[in-house]
């Protein structure tokens, strides 16, 4: 196969000329041109209908795209832009930091160009609809208008009349004005972002997307590098919204073809599971990250931290309670979360107060101690993971002292998050970003920094490669360093369990036993 950049041509040796010429009527002719036999116009339809022929033809976006940006596009990223301009419904499973945002952009772009899309909505989680999606469209579509959907219902509507070719909104945002949004003709490609949300089939925030996506000229594409985090069944629902077809029509009855049940609450992937996912996410790109980026390495450590008195007494105490407790009473998972919670508490230097809902700071110095050595040992910006708001506050007063920091969680406004990412990035303040994991999850480029601790364990594998990602990115030059600090073994049990995607009800319910017989 030759391509005629120049007449917009593919050239073909064709065994049957005449069948290809059946299919794409005024658009061949036969030529006899250095071995080549049939001529056909390079359009996206002709290379649709070639593939669908077995004609491995490439997309016009490859060749007559102008790919516009700060930067040129890498092998892995035209690729993906030119998967997605042949599937008007498919998977960008392509792994964190792989900048498959800006690959998304430029196919987009390229069918608006062609005039197959005429508006974009884009479905992100709120922490990414400016750092990340504004910032993105102006680095890489920087002649593409965008606008962010967010704030009451009204003021979202008085956005969504304005005339823009991207409009940005947040999850759960959606439902807000979905009928608004459904009876927008010109809205045709929708772009999910981190689709891992929408795992879930039966809740209002599915059936709102499906809603949304359901209009026969819309395209859909989901973009996840986490697509099943947890188990072969995080498949379903997504396969569902993209090619139904590949799945059974009841959640129940890919369960039980993915999973087998070995106890009352714990179930394990079949045999093979692996391989009916894989045919259920279809159709999908997938690139690693270290197959298409030469990044600098990862070195991954361990400190363990001391516990004051005041920790050791407290703990001792709510093991002694633990104890006697499930001499008298059957403990269920939910049992067991709570009280493991509590010791985790304990362990960071805080305990929270039922009556009050308030925190109660413990004496924790050793372990501020140690996380300061790290931040000292550090050769550029540093990212502190908390699990919990109420150390967060003791940890931005010791932090302080010494270095410059702010603070990201659920309580911080989404405008003044965008405020202190944006000093991050571009200012000298601050060094430290103290966060609690689901606010830094998604999207966010953060290569200033080079070392991220996690102050505690945190329950979720996928939050925990989220955060990690922020930092391992397109862009970093930089060797860079993930610290866990520990105090006990429950800690680097939860460590180990969650990184082994192993976080069930049967795990918690395994880890209060080991808790107890330690």
């Amino acid at each position: 196969m030759l391509v005629d950049v120049a007449s917009k041509t593919l050239l073909l040796r064709a065994r049957y000329p005449e069948a290809i010429r059946k299919v794409l009527p005024g658009q061949t002719k036969l030529i006899d041109d250095r071995g080549h036999n049939i001529a056909i116009k390079h359009t996206l339809d002709a290379t649709k209908i070639l593939r669908n022929m077995n004609v491995p033809a490439p997309s016009p976006i490859r060749y007559y795209y102008r790919w516009p940006g700060r930067y040129k596009p890498m092998a892995h990223q035209i690729t993906t832009a030119e998967f997605l301009t042949l599937h008007r419904k498919a998977f960008v499973l392509n792994e964190m930091g792989t900048s498959k945002t800006a690959s998304a952009l430029w196919a987009m772009d390229f069918l608006m160009l062609l005039g197959r899309v005429k508006k974009c909505l884009v479905v992100a989680p709120l922490s990414t609809l400016e750092r990340v999606w504004l910032d993105e469209v102006f680095l890489w579509v920087m002649h593409r208008s965008a606008v962010v959907l967010h704030g009451s219902r009204e003021k979202r509507l008085k956005l969504l009349d304005s005339d823009a070719d991207i409009y940005v909104i947040n999850h759960d945002g959606l439902a807000v004005i979905a009928d608004e949004i459904k009876d927008r003709e010109d809205i045709n490609l929708t772009i999910v972002d981190e689709a891992a949300a929408y795992r879930n089939g039966q809740n209002e925030r599915y059936a709102v997307l499906k809603s949304v996506v359901a209009k026969e000229q819309m395209r859909l594409w989901l973009m996840t590098g986490t697509p099943c985090p947890n188990a072969p069944t995080d498949a379903w629902a997504l396969a569902k919204l993209v090619n139904p077809a590949n799945v059974p029509t009841y959640f129940t009855s890919w369960k039980r073809q993915t999973m087998q049940q070995v106890t009352t609450y714990k179930w394990v992937p079949r045999i093979g599971s692996s391989e009916m996912t894989y045919h259920a996410m279809q159709p999908a790109v997938r690139f690693r990250k270290r197959d298409c980026l030469d990044l600098p390495p990862v070195t991954y450590s361990k400190r363990t931290v001391p516990l004051t008195k005041e920790q050791e007494l407290a703990y001792k105490q709510m093991r002694q309670f633990m104890v006697a407790q499930a001499k008298t009473t059957p403990i269920t998972a939910v049992n067991a979360a709570d009280q493991i919670g509590k010791l985790r508490q304990i362990l960071c230097g805080v305990v929270k107060n039922p009556e009050t809902n308030t925190y109660e700071e413990i004496p924790h110095q050793p372990r501020t101690n140690v996380l300061l050595e790290c931040i000292e040992d550090a050769s550029a910006k540093v990212i502190v993971v908390v699990p919990y708001k109420g150390i967060i506050k003791a940890l931005e007063r010791e932090v302080s002292k010494k270095h410059t920091c702010a603070v990201l969680n659920g309580d911080v406004p989404i405008k003044k998050r965008n405020e202190i990412i944006t000093a991050f990035l571009k200012s000298k303040a601050p060094h430290v970003l103290l966060c609690h994991p689901k606010v830094m999850s998604h999207g966010l480029n953060l290569i200033v920094a080079d070392t991220i601790v996690f102050y505690a364990p945190i329950y979720s594998n996928e939050d925990s490669q989220q955060v990690m990602d922020r930092i391992s990115r397109t862009g970093q030059k930089l060797p860079m360093t993930i610290i866990r600090l520990g105090a006990c073994q429950l800690e680097w049990n939860i460590y180990n369990v969650v990184e082994g995607r192993r976080l069930t009800q049967e795990s918690i319910l395994e880890l209060y036993q080991q808790e107890l017989q330690s």
